[in-house]
């Protein structure tokens, strides 16, 4: 499921995804993707997996995660626009 900055960008909420897919998968498939895609640690980061255990009973399966973790994932950012974003995401989202 994407989320950050691909998924902002997936939903046009002004950012711009470059060349950085974010996901989350679920922590037993890491291996599997990893060897699939031929992923190899790397200072230049280009893919972001966020391991979950198992999201699947509580988020229904979709192209990207709810607009909530989304957000926060922005708002944990290195960049300071990625975060302003993320915060004015959160300040809007009503629990």
């Amino acid at each position: 499921m994407l989320t950050g900055a691909t998924a902002a960008a997936e939903l046009g909420l002004g950012l711009l995804a470059g060349d950085v897919v974010e996901a989350y998968i679920e922590g037993g498939r890491f291996e599997e993707i990893s060897q699939e895609y031929h992923l190899q640690p790397s200072r230049e980061t280009n893919v972001v997996l966020r391991r979950v255990r198992d999201f699947a009973a509580t988020w229904p399966l979709a192209p990207k995660t709810p607009l909530l973790a989304i957000a926060l994932d922005l708002s944990e950012d290195p960049d300071p626009r990625v975060r302003e974003l993320g915060a004015s995401l959160l300040d809007r989202i009503d629990p």
